[in-house]
């Protein structure tokens, strides 16, 4: 399956994401320059500042990005959700995200006047959450972050799998490449991340 940059997911909430996003800070200008314009943080991963200042060194508009963060459990309380919100718009240096995710969400319909997010979702809840929470929610949510690869809960790095090199080879592609693509032909967006430049390559299948 070709997968590029413009490959995107489309949400319950009729909002366009990017497939494939980019999970992780001290590599942002490389990626960016690669192709991602999907860009995941959270204030608990203490990269916002980082990828804000990656965004600005790139050069590249704000509308040409996708950027998601995410809402952690100290900031629940009705009268938080706001002043956090706007710190992690500060530290990212924009005015706006384009999907707010929940850490482990217990009531996420909208009871602000905050309107600086067009999407709305649960940021890895316990999964017996999901089906409850799409059916009886009064905003059921767009989007659910999990983690989830072919041999879950098996750990190590799936690219070096012997079966994913083969069929990579095969197809003339890299495992990772193998590894996206199957992602997306699923149906769902998928957020890598590397913090080393020899890892950083372009996951695109052209």
């Amino acid at each position: 399956m070709a997968i590029n940059s413009k490959t995107t997911a489309i949400l319950s909430s009729g909002f366009e994401m990017p497939a494939i996003g980019f999970g992780t800070s001290n590599t942002m200008k490389l990626a960016l320059q690669i192709g991602y314009c999907h860009m995941d943080c959270a204030p608990v991963y203490q990269n916002e500042v980082a990828v804000g200042r990656g965004i600005k060194a790139s050069g590249i508009l704000r509308k040409e990005l996708f950027i998601t963060s995410k809402l952690w459990n100290a900031g629940h309380d009705l009268n938080d959700v706001g002043p956090t919100l706007e710190q992690t718009l500060k530290d990212l240096g924009t005015d706006y995200v384009d999907l707010y995710l929940i850490h482990w969400p217990e009531s996420y319909e909208k009871q602000t006047p905050y309107t600086l997010f067009p999407g709305v979702g649960s940021g890895k809840p316990p999964v017996i959450n999901v089906p409850i929470a799409s059916t009886c929610a009064k905003i059921p949510p767009a989007v659910n972050q999990i983690p989830a690869t072919p041999y879950r809960p098996k750990k190590g790095r799936l690219d070096c799998d012997p079966v994913a090199q083969k069929i990579a080879q095969r197809n003339n592609i890299t495992p990772a490449q193998l590894v996206l693509s199957r992602a997306i032909q699923r149906g769902t967006s998928v957020i890598p991340k590397s913090s080393t430049l020899d890892f950083l390559e372009p996951p695109f299948v052209q």
